[in-house]
């Protein structure tokens, strides 16, 4: 125990000498209360969270089913980051959001790549068609076809210009 808090002490020295250069270093802290908001804040996001999770986690604030996760070698469910992060497991709360954040970047790319795959597919069929191929165009309104289609439905041939 009496390394552990020689470890604690020494990575807090080290964080307050690189966070608060201007500042002289505060006793190790026993609890939340000893630090202000902003000391507080920073060591949450200071090299991901552990020595803050490791100082001041508290393991009966988390809920049994995360508990039982944690104790069975941190494989948590998505979700489970808030409560680990109100319990002070600031960096595998932090660890969670960073592979969630790399899933939901490689659903991204996957639909990127299906996306180019079938914009490549198209082009390539458009670039393969045989010359002179076009697809149907809309005809104009003095075209025989259309003029044949008017007669056979009924349909005047004034196209309302005022003639």
């Amino acid at each position: 125990m009496q390394d552990l808090r020689s470890h604690y002490a020494k990575e807090y020295a080290r964080f307050y000498r690189n966070s608060f250069p201007n500042k002289p270093c505060k006793p190790v802290p026993a609890s939340l209360e000893e630090l202000d908001f902003t000391e507080k804040v920073v060591l949450q996001d200071w090299e991901g969270g552990v020595l803050y999770q490791n100082m001041f986690r508290k393991t009966d604030a988390l809920p049994a089913d995360v508990l039982a996760r944690h104790l069975d070698g941190g494989r948590y469910n998505v979700g489970d980051e808030a409560a680990l992060r109100a319990a002070g497991f600031t960096a595998d709360a932090a660890r969670i959001e960073g592979q969630i954040l790399a899933a939901k970047n490689m659903i991204e790319e996957n639909k990127l790549a299906e996306m180019k795959a079938r914009n490549d597919a198209r082009e390539e069929e458009i670039r393969n068609r045989p010359s002179g191929f076009h697809p149907t165009k809309n005809i104009s309104f003095n075209d025989p076809s259309a003029i044949a289609a008017r007669r056979q439905y009924g349909l005047s041939d004034d196209i309302g210009a005022g003639l």
